[in-house]
């Protein structure tokens, strides 16, 4: 039996599930068809409708963030042991921040450039919490070879070095930016890697049932898109954050569960 295709109706593009057509579509599409929707617009003729409009969403918005501030994950998050995942932080941290990303996800690399820093100078620096990145590999084979490349740069004690050098250097999603033969060039550019060992481990698929893994926990934990936020512990729970939110609703998830554990 065929496997069967999910096909963005926009551009053509077929995709093995139905998320990662999804994701596609609002990374690649949805902004595009704002902006060319503004330009048509008469200003004058649409204001006291646009008013309208921009209190029922303001609204919506604060409803919206109210549930996902107020929801807890109802998977497998809270009895996973994610004890083998490299963090950022302290050991003695009381609460952690646990992020489900893709490495081609260009929202992932929003929030990698404009709030994480933050997030790690306010809570994991000063060991109040610590920083998990972990995949969500869903966006297509690119996707999977950079977060199996992640695991051999692991091996070497370069996982966070890895995940910031990818994030900086994130190409377009799915246009074979990340070949295994590319993501060994990147890797060669990282310092301190044995690129030979590097080489063979991506090669050899070493980690492909970790992300495999992964994959699994992320769905099981309801994430559906990437990024995915899981901040707390297993005593007190978690409660999650959906996108690249302001940083201001992050510290106020953080100092809620914070104050949990005091």
């Amino acid at each position: 039996m065929a496997e069967e295709k999910f096909k963005c109706n926009d551009c053509g593009k077929e995709f093995s599930n139905k998320n990662s057509m999804l994701q596609h579509k609002r990374d690649a599409h949805d902004a595009v068809i704002q902006q060319q929707s503004k330009k048509t617009f008469n200003t004058r003729k649409i204001l006291p409708y646009l008013v309208i409009v921009l209190v029922i969403t303001g609204i919506g918005g604060i409803a919206y963030w109210l549930v996902t501030y107020n929801q807890n994950s109802v998977g497998s998050i809270n009895s996973f042991d994610f004890s083998f995942v490299p963090y950022e932080g302290n050991a003695s941290a009381k609460i952690n921040i646990i992020e489900f990303g893709d490495y081609q996800c260009p929202v992932c690399r929003a929030f990698f450039s404009q709030t994480e820093p933050q997030v790690l100078q306010n809570y994991v620096d000063n060991r109040k919490a610590k920083f998990y990145f972990m995949d969500f590999a869903f966006l297509g084979p690119d996707s999977i070879t950079l977060a199996e490349g992640a695991w051999c740069a692991n091996d070497q004690n370069l996982y966070y070095a890895y995940h910031d050098y990818i994030y900086s250097n994130q190409g377009i999603e799915n246009t074979g930016w990340a070949s295994p033969g590319k993501v060994k060039t990147f890797a060669a550019n990282i310092q301190g890697i044995d690129v030979q060992k590097f080489s063979a481990c991506l090669d050899n698929q070493t980690y492909q049932s970790r992300v495999q893994q992964l994959y699994q926990v992320a769905t099981s934990s309801s994430v559906t898109g990437t990024p995915t936020f899981f901040i707390g512990n297993s005593n007190i729970g978690y409660t999650s954050v959906v996108g690249n939110q302001p940083f201001a609703t992050f510290k106020q998830t953080i100092d809620s569960q914070l104050a949990k554990v005091s």
